[in-house]
């Protein structure tokens, strides 16, 4: 690691492994990986549900949770809104931002009105609108990093499923530690971002997932 004019030059694959991080666990992932757990994994919350009725819950959260903002981006992107898809200025986020809340409060609004559906992916959406929100007023103030509150917001619903007695296995919030600090790590080696944008952004994600689960 070498050191030249106060920026830290990191190796090649530590930077490629970064970026690879970096997509993997895009925020937008992160809610469908989080859907998917609730899903698929978790032992009780969608016992009784067919594979079909699974799948169409799945199919729900990536339609209109990463579908439909990518989409916003792209068309951003090729109408010359925006630099880059990466949405590397505060300005360039000001939009998908919007499309976000538009789109994650709408998944919420439709599971919410579907009785059989487990309260517990209803207040995680819930949780992604809060966020989503929350973020776009703060990037009027600095560029806080939406990995961070992706990961934030899985760390709140693992925490919820381990504390609320349904997860006897304390594996599932070790595996999510993990994830969120090789995440963390990986925005500050590829990123522009501060420590600070990175911890507030988990902590937003945290919060609200936590507030949307619990109250």
């Amino acid at each position: 690691m070498q050191i030249e004019s106060d920026k830290v030059i990191f190796p090649r694959w530590m930077e490629v492994s970064a970026k690879i991080i970096s997509i993997v666990f895009h925020p937008l992932f992160v809610g469908v990986m989080m859907a998917f757990y609730l899903i698929f994994i978790h032992p009780s919350y969608f016992v009784g549900f067919s594979a079909k009725a699974k799948m169409l819950k799945l199919l729900a959260v990536i339609n209109n949770n990463v579908f439909f903002p990518l989409l916003v981006v792209a068309l951003l992107k090729g109408l010359g809104f925006s630099k880059s898809v990466y949405l590397t200025t505060q300005k360039e986020r000001i939009v998908p931002y919007i499309a976000s809340i538009t789109f994650f409060f709408w998944t919420y609004y439709v599971f919410k009105h579907q009785p059989e559906t487990p309260r517990i992916i209803v207040n995680m959406c819930r949780g992604m609108f809060f966020a989503s929100s929350a973020a776009l007023l703060l990037n009027n103030y600095y560029k806080i990093s939406m990995h961070g509150i992706g990961v934030g917001g899985m760390m709140g619903l693992m925490v919820l499923t381990v504390f609320d007695g349904t997860m006897y296995s304390g594996m599932p919030l070790m595996v999510t530690a993990l994830i969120s600090g090789l995440v963390l790590s990986s925005r500050k080696i590829v990123s522009d971002h501060q420590w600070f944008d990175l911890i507030t952004g988990f902590l937003l994600g945290l919060i609200c997932q936590l507030v949307a689960l619990w109250f």
